[in-house]
Formats: C-alpha cells, structure tokens, sequence
C-alpha cells in the first residue's frame, strides 16, 4: 500500500518556524496561515528539532540565535534525516554567516529585518511541490 501524495491529498504544505522572539514567530505566522500554509511553532533549537522528528514538516524557517541548539546546529542536525528545504532568517548579516548557513544545508539566507512577504514568497517557491 503507497502514500497519497501530498497534491492529491489537499492538505496544505506544514512550516515549521524555529524563532525565539514571539513577534517574529506570529508575524510569520499571520503571514503563512494568509496564504494557506500550515504552521508549527518552536521557540528553542533543541524543540524545532523535535518536531521536525515528530511532525515532518515540508520546510523550516531557522533563526541562527536561539537558545539551546543554534539555527547552524539545528541545520546540520535536520541534514542527517531530511531533505526538507531550511530558510534561515537571522540577524547575522555578514556574507560568512551566509556562507556557513548555506555550507551547512540551508537552502536559501533571509536577514533581519526581513520583508515577511519575501519569506511567504520563499516558502511557496520551495513548496511549491508540496501542494
């Protein structure tokens, strides 16, 4: 017996946001749920990581600065049991904070202050599959 894939199923792509500052995490949220995307919530790395696990999200949105495990942490550790797409949104500007995120397993880099439109954009682009 074969999954249903996702397109025949009707259910929206889920996204798990790993932030630790609640604003942030509930304005991407408002954002995500307008466009009908799902959402799951995590406030540390160590919890995003969980449920990841548990609930296997379609894409991850990390922030770099979390307490417990690191956005860059939880990346690396998403790698060793997932394909899913990791948008990392974080304060860390630098073009070598890029280069690690990316070198680590990110597939895209959004830095704070962010445009939250960019970040829905981004998600329907690697989701896009997933409908």
């Amino acid at each position: 017996m074969g999954t249903i894939p996702k397109e025949e199923t009707n259910i929206a792509p889920l996204i798990l946001i790993a932030e630790d500052n609640p604003e942030i995490r509930g304005l991407l949220r408002l954002y995500l749920e307008g466009e009908g995307l799902r959402v799951l919530e995590a406030e540390k790395g160590d919890e995003a990581l969980a449920k990841a696990r548990a609930e296997t999200p379609d894409l991850a949105i990390l922030d770099v600065m979390m307490p417990g495990l690191s956005g860059y942490e939880v990346t690396r550790a998403l790698r060793r049991f997932s394909e899913m797409p990791i948008l990392i949104l974080s304060a860390k500007s630098e073009d070598n904070d890029k280069i690690l995120g990316l070198n680590l397993g990110a597939d895209d880099y959004v830095t704070k202050p962010f445009n939250p439109v960019e970040v829905v954009l981004c998600c329907e682009k690697y989701c896009a599959d997933c409908r």
